[in-house]
C-alpha cells in the first residue's frame, strides 16, 4: 500500500469523532499533526484502514487555568506551549520540553496529544508531565475515566486507551513559586532528532540555602516506557543539594535506569549519559535557585 492509498475522516465536531470511533470492525488511527504518522507510515508500520483526522477540531486546543488545575487541549501544538506566558511561570519544565521537539516546523505542526498517543520511550514532552503529576482525561460515546500518566503507557507504542477512546483533556498542577523544574535532552543534532536520553526534574525548594523539600525527577529512553527515578528522588530531601550531593545522586541514577542497545547508541552509553544529564540538570537549577533568592 502507497502512503496516499489511505482512507481519512475529518469529524466537524468531538461527539462526531467519538461516534464514529465507536463503530466496530474499523481499524483506525487518529491523525493529529501526523509528524510521526508520516514517517511510520513510510516504514511500513501504522497502516489502518482509516485515518481520523481530528486536526480541525479546536475544542480540543486550549491552555486554560480552571479550578487549580491547568487544563490542556490534546491538540495543543508544542508551539502553543512554548508561547503560553501561564505554562512559562508554572510549568516551566514543560515548556523546555516542548522547546526541544523537533525544528520549528515540527512544534507549529506536532500536538502534545499526539506525542502522548505515539507512547514513544523517547518522547520529549512525557517525562515533564510526569514530574508535573499529569491526570489524562479520557473519553468515549458514553464514559470518561482519568487515568494517571504513570499508568497510561504499558510498553513501547502501547497504553491503556480502548479502540472507542481518546485523550480530551490533559491535566497539570501548577508549580508553585519555590518550584523550579528543568529539561534536559542528548541527541544526535539538538533539538532536531530523537533522543538517546532525555531526563525532566522538578524541585520543591525550602527556605534554607539548597534545601529541596521533595522533587520528581524521570527518565526518558532508558527503558520500555518513561520511568520515575525513585531512589535519587528520595536522595533528594536527605540534605541540602550540594555539588558533592548531586554528584551522589547522579551516580546512583548509573544504577537506576534499565536501557537498551539500539542503532543510535548502546546501553552503558545511555547510562552513562543519564547520570551526565542529571548532574547538569540539578546543577543548573541550583544555580538558577540561587539567582532567584539573591
Amino acid at each position: 500500500m502507497l502512503v496516499s492509498e489511505i482512507d481519512v475522516i475529518s469529524p466537524l465536531d468531538l461527539d462526531e469523532c467519538l461516534t464514529i470511533l465507536s463503530r466496530e470492525g474499523i481499524q483506525h488511527r487518529l491523525l493529529a499533526g501526523g509528524t510521526d504518522a508520516v514517517v511510520r507510515m513510510k516504514d511500513g508500520k501504522w497502516r489502518p484502514n482509516v485515518w481520523i483526522n481530528v486536526k480541525g477540531l479546536n475544542e480540543l486546543r486550549y491552555i486554560v487555568k480552571k479550578d487549580g488545575a491547568i487544563h490542556i487541549g490534546p491538540l495543543t501544538t508544542h508551539s502553543d506551549i512554548i508561547r503560553s506566558q501561564l505554562l512559562q511561570t508554572q510549568a516551566d519544565v514543560l515548556v523546555e520540553a516542548a522547546r526541544e521537539v523537533g525544528a520549528t516546523q515540527m512544534q507549529n505542526m506536532g500536538t502534545i496529544g499526539g506525542n502522548i498517543g505515539t507512547a514513544s520511550p523517547a518522547g520529549d514532552t512525557i517525562p515533564a508531565l510526569f514530574v508535573l503529576g499529569a491526570v489524562l482525561e479520557i473519553r468515549s460515546c458514553n464514559n470518561k475515566r482519568l487515568v494517571p500518566i504513570e499508568e497510561f503507557f504499558i510498553g513501547p507504542g502501547k497504553t491503556v486507551l480502548r479502540q472507542n477512546e481518546m485523550i480530551t483533556n490533559i491535566i497539570i498542577q501548577p508549580q508553585e513559586k519555590n518550584e523550579i523544574g528543568i529539561f534536559q535532552k542528548l541527541g544526535p543534532r539538538k533539538a532536531q532528532s530523537i533522543s538517546i536520553v532525555n531526563v525532566a526534574v522538578n524541585l520543591i525548594m525550602g527556605e534554607n540555602n539548597r534545601q529541596c523539600l521533595g522533587g520528581k525527577i524521570a527518565f526518558g529512553a532508558v527503558a520500555p516506557t518513561i520511568i520515575r527515578a525513585k531512589k535519587c528522588e528520595s536522595m533528594l530531601k536527605i540534605a541540602p543539594i550540594t555539588d558533592d550531593m548531586i554528584e551522589n545522586i547522579s551516580k546512583v541514577a548509573w544504577k537506576e535506569v534499565m536501557p537498551i542497545t539500539d542503532v543510535r547508541a548502546s546501553a552503558s552509553y545511555r547510562r552513562d549519559m543519564a547520570s551526565a544529564l542529571l548532574h547538569r540538570g540539578l546543577y543548573r537549577l541550583m544555580r538558577r535557585w540561587e539567582s532567584y533568592e539573591s
